[in-house]
């Protein structure tokens, strides 16, 4: 490389230099550094932090998501905050901070923390405001938990463009809401996919597998109780407190005791708003693994001319809408990587006539 190139990829790269701001796990100190690559400035910052293992350290973000590649890194703001992470430790996210520090100042604010667990760290400042108002608001917002009609909670529904008149029956549509999604969804992707647009036989089994579906969930109500407290299939007490059911895998919340994730979305305004953060999990995949298997017993059925066998749409009704595969989670523990270990029964994909 001449002279000339090297002196013009410098100043390339001294274009592309961004600030950033660098720590280690236990979060001890914190440094600035200017780096124009994820390599970079992992080279840079181990160095600064004294940190040994080399190729081994990952970089995350304060809400512990990974920095996995350098078409991320370029979309990082400037001072963004980089954490340094070994193999075998942990990362203690901004929201796990805000939490601890509330847990020992003061145990009555400990609902509020739950809260706002997963609010951190993007607009720091804005929702340390939020995180404010639900704590002096606390007391006053736990009286009208139990309150159900917009007349007795108008502040609850601030905001809100719905016909609603009470805080069950807005809780019941908005779990409507989710399972229609995933219908629509699930729907929609195995229409687009290539083995059933360019095969009518096939097209025709997923037509009656759907058709079937919206059947079940019209008798079943679309599982409007899934978030409704006054129903009998609810996933919350009769006060409205729904908790974590945890990560797939765990069968439990990640947080235990004190602090496991709780919320009850009946209480405020501001609950009401962080709730919809949380997600209706499925166990098994819906898109890796329920789909493909759906598109497979499709295409086996429709090898079927003399129509001894069909796709075992109530199985597969089952782990698409109901609690049997689905269950409610934190986004702290909504795993989004690949469910290796949950997949579908191959024994009853299909049903004969």
């Amino acid at each position: 490389m001449t002279r000339k190139k090297i002196e013009h990829k410098k100043t390339l790269n001294k274009v592309n230099l961004k600030g950033f701001k660098v720590t280690d796990v236990d979060r001890k100190k914190l440094i600035g550094i200017a780096s124009s690559s994820l390599e970079d400035i992992i080279i840079k910052g181990s160095k600064k932090l004294n940190i040994k293992s080399g190729g081994e350290v990952t970089v995350h973000l304060n809400d512990g998501t990974h920095v996995d590649s350098e078409e991320y890194f370029d979309t990082l703001p400037s001072h963004t905050v980089l954490i340094f992470k070994k193999p075998g430790e942990n990362i203690i996210t901004g929201a796990d901070l805000i939490y601890n520090v509330l847990k020992h100042a003061n145990i009555d604010v400990l609902r509020a923390a739950g809260q706002v667990q997963q609010f951190f760290d993007d607009k720091i400042k804005e929702k340390l405001r939020v995180l404010s108002s639900v704590v002096e608001n606390l007391e006053e917002s736990s009286d009208r938990t139990l309150c159900s009609s917009r007349e007795e909670d108008p502040d609850w529904f601030a905001g809100l463009e719905t016909n609603a008149k009470t805080k069950e029956s807005f809780m019941f549509r908005r779990s409507q809401d989710r399972i229609r999604g995933y219908l629509y969804k699930s729907q929609s992707d195995l229409k687009k996919n290539p083995e059933v647009l360019n095969n009518a036989s096939v097209l025709k089994v997923v037509e009656v597998s759907f058709s079937a579906f919206k059947d079940l969930l019209r008798k079943d109500a679309y599982f409007g109780c899934y978030l409704d407290r006054s129903e009998t299939g609810a996933m919350c007490n009769k006060e409205g407190e729904f908790a974590c059911a945890g990560v797939w895998k765990n069968g439990k919340c990640l947080y235990e005791g004190r602090r496991m994730h709780l919320i009850n979305p009946y209480s405020s305004r501001e609950a009401r708003i962080i709730f919809s953060t949380w997600n209706l999990d499925h166990c098994i995949e819906r898109s890796r693994t329920i789909l493909p298997s759906l598109l497979w017993a499709s295409k086996e059925v429709a090898l079927t001319c003399n129509k001894q066998q069909a796709v075992n749409n109530s199985y597969f009704y089952n782990l698409l809408f109901t609690a049997a595969n689905l269950r409610l989670v934190h986004i702290v523990c909504h795993d989004k990587g690949k469910h290796d270990t949950a997949n579908c029964d191959k024994d009853k994909l299909i049903v004969p006539l």
